[in-house]
């Protein structure tokens, strides 16, 4: 087959990793990529090797003419058998030049937002992959036909963190003491990721373990905020916000915990990511957490927007090394039978399949 792949997002999270791992376990299948994402996307650059083609675009206003005909001619040069939007800006340019070439058109949904426009899911796409039940849920009161909708959960490359290395340059990096407990989260900075939240709750965990460091992993427009709060809390010594970073196995490996605090999630792959290096889970049961982290079993689950609940589930699990180290096991056995890339990508073939 041959797919084109459309995302329009300049930066690089976890939707841009999905579609990457996508195109990676497409092309050892035997099937062609092409893609169409902004210039100078970190998408764009990472697929440079895996794709047959890169088609650039400037995705400007919601309803963009000129691409939509920039990419009526990309799915002619591409002779493409599949569209595939990743984004919701991509979603409607690209479908409809999609019906423009008569071409099946796939749509993936990450987030558990409201739809706001059932129409584009309904009339604009042929199936739409949901990457969780939550999402789904939410795809259905918006009006969107159950039919169309086909839940993939996302996956993870695990091959990545089997080659972590030594972590020891963190420590010095961040000046903490070696082996102290270190707790960390790994998300954009934006705020349904719930970090404020986290940050409320951080006083009461360090009366009970004052010796604890906070590492937030992840950069965007909460940054400065954030900074600002940590201070008022008088924890700016113990939050380090050390931005976007590409040594997720190595931050990983020198956590004691991992916390999710978002009030709103489609899935979270750096909840799989945690989980196959072997760290215990404290999170919130929104969206599609509870999907990826059985509750008392790989992990504790809290109510979102709740920073007292949410101290108490970490204090827990810090007082409890056996707990930790059962949750450690069992999360990475559910990783590798529920959330690993080549699943992922065997799901959304069949889907393609399908349509052709």
């Amino acid at each position: 087959m041959r797919i084109l792949h459309i995302d329009t997002e300049r930066g690089f999270r976890g939707g841009e990793l999905q579609v990457l791992l996508l195109m990676e376990g497409l092309k050892k299948r035997g099937h062609k990529n092409f893609l169409v994402a902004p210039q100078n996307s970190s998408l764009a650059k990472k697929a440079e090797t895996i794709t047959e083609a890169v088609f650039t675009i400037k995705p400007q206003r919601i309803l963009d003419i000129i691409n939509i005909f920039k990419i009526c001619k990309f799915i002619s040069f591409s002779k493409a058998d599949i569209v595939h939007l990743h984004t919701a800006h991509s979603h409607l340019i690209g479908s409809i030049a999609g019906r423009i070439k008569n071409k099946p058109i796939v749509v993936t949904k990450r987030v558990d937002f409201p739809v706001r426009n059932r129409f584009k899911y309904n009339n604009l796409a042929d199936k739409i992959v949901a990457i969780s039940e939550a999402v789904k849920r939410v795809l259905i009161k918006g009006g969107v036909k159950e039919d169309k909708i086909v839940v993939v959960h996302s996956g993870i490359d695990t091959g990545k963190f089997d080659r972590a290395k030594n972590a020891d340059y963190l420590y010095r990096e961040f000046n903490i003491p070696d082996k102290r407990l270190m707790i960390g989260t790994i998300a954009h900075l934006t705020d349904h990721k719930g970090h404020t939240y986290l940050l409320d709750a951080i006083p009461q965990v360090l009366k009970e373990f004052p010796h604890s460091f906070f590492l937030f992993v992840g950069d965007g427009e909460l940054k400065d905020f954030l900074k600002t709060k940590s201070r008022i809390l008088g924890i700016r010594d113990r939050v380090f916000l050390a931005g976007f970073r590409e040594d997720i196995p190595e931050i990983l490996s020198i956590l004691d915990l991992f916390v999710l605090p978002s009030h709103l999630e489609g899935l979270c792959t750096s909840l799989m990511d945690a989980m196959y290096m072997g760290v215990p889970i404290v999170a919130t049961t929104a969206g599609g957490i509870p999907e990826v982290v059985e509750n008392g079993k790989t992990g504790l689950l809290v109510p979102s927007k709740n920073p007292p609940a949410l101290a108490e589930a970490i204090i827990k699990l810090l007082k409890d090394e056996n707990k930790r180290e059962a949750f450690a096991i069992e999360g990475r056995k559910r990783v590798l039978q529920e959330f690993t890339a080549s699943q992922m990508v065997e799901k959304v073939e069949k889907i393609y399949l399908t349509l052709i």
